[in-house]
């Protein structure tokens, strides 16, 4: 495998452009921002303003020469096949890519596209960053967390050339031993701490344990149970400490930070319910399992974007 020298950030939103900064300003030159028609045109004249400082990443047009060791996509999930018909002619012999989309199928997809011995699993805990227009906000980058359904050292190749990039970038990672196991963990903070805040319409704050209501405590603990019931009968083992983790981290996240699906809901744009609350429902039903919590959250989520889709 080679070394990775060259990346292509595909999706600049929140998480793309927090990644992008990170790595550009330890490695500048070697990322890439991929984009075509008006974006492209945007980004050329508007830049990306990082936690108020105006930042010019080098700009990738789609279709041209372009095929980097390492392509990074941070779309939201129902943006995913378009950036797919993106990435195509910039997906060379031996490029690597690297999903960080919420949910638990984006590898699948990327993988019929391009693959599967391109990607391993990944996601990224621990940030807050907001994203507006060009303007991302953010008091934490987060850790990526990455790897091979399970991973033992020596590593894979592949896993060994993207640790040995983000070492090199600055950009914090781990490679958790059950890496499959951690994708369903943060799958289950997304379920419950997306959901909730985007029916509450509210930052970090309200969730964290200092200030959390018994009643919302309660509501958001039986959501990610409920997830960890549906991930047993995957195969998949979560538990109470998972849960407790989960409210640990976002007790080091900004007060006034909020989840992307929260910051959907109050732009009126389309939300990722179905990642969420439909898939476990649909999961659930395969194996007769109830999940009443999920299934209120996604009839209001649902009906909460009828009211602003006009």
């Amino acid at each position: 495998m080679n070394k990775i020298n060259s990346v292509l950030i595909a999706g600049a939103g929140a998480i793309g452009s927090t990644v992008a900064w990170q790595i550009h300003k330890t490695l500048p030159g070697s990322v890439s921002i991929l984009a075509g028609g008006e974006r492209l045109k945007r980004y050329a004249k508007d830049g990306f303003v990082i936690n108020g400082e105006r930042w010019d990443f080098p700009l990738c047009a789609v279709g041209d020469s372009v095929q980097p060791n390492l392509i990074i996509v941070a779309c939201k999930n129902h943006h995913l096949p378009a950036i797919i018909a993106d990435m195509r002619p910039h997906v060379g012999d031996n490029t690597l890519i690297l999903s960080l989309l919420n949910g638990i199928s984006s590898e699948r997809e990327l993988g019929a596209a391009f693959g599967e011995w391109r990607l391993p699993y990944a996601m990224i805990i621990g940030t807050d960053s907001g994203h507006s227009t060009n303007q991302t906000v953010f008091s934490k980058t987060g850790t990526i967390f990455f790897g091979d359904a399970v991973n033992t050292k020596p590593w894979s190749e592949r896993v060994s050339a993207i640790k040995d990039f983000f070492d090199r970038a600055g950009v914090s990672s781990e490679v958790p031993q059950d890496m499959h196991n951690r994708l369903w963990y943060k799958y289950m903070m997304n379920v419950g701490i997306n959901q909730i805040t985007a029916i509450m319409r509210a930052p970090y704050r309200s969730i964290k344990t200092r200030y959390i209501t018994d009643e919302t405590k309660k509501l958001l603990d039986q959501a990610m149970k409920e997830v960890v019931m549906v991930a047993a009968a995957e195969g998949v083992t979560l538990s109470d400490q998972d849960i407790q983790q989960i409210y640990a981290t976002v007790d080091t996240l900004s007060d006034e930070g909020k989840t992307s699906m929260c910051q959907d809901v109050e732009a009126g744009r389309k939300t990722e319910v179905e990642l969420f609350s439909l898939t476990i429902r649909n999961l659930a039903a395969k194996h007769g399992i109830e999940v009443p919590v999920n299934d209120v959250f996604y009839a209001l989520l649902t009906g909460i974007e009828s009211s602003y889709r006009t």
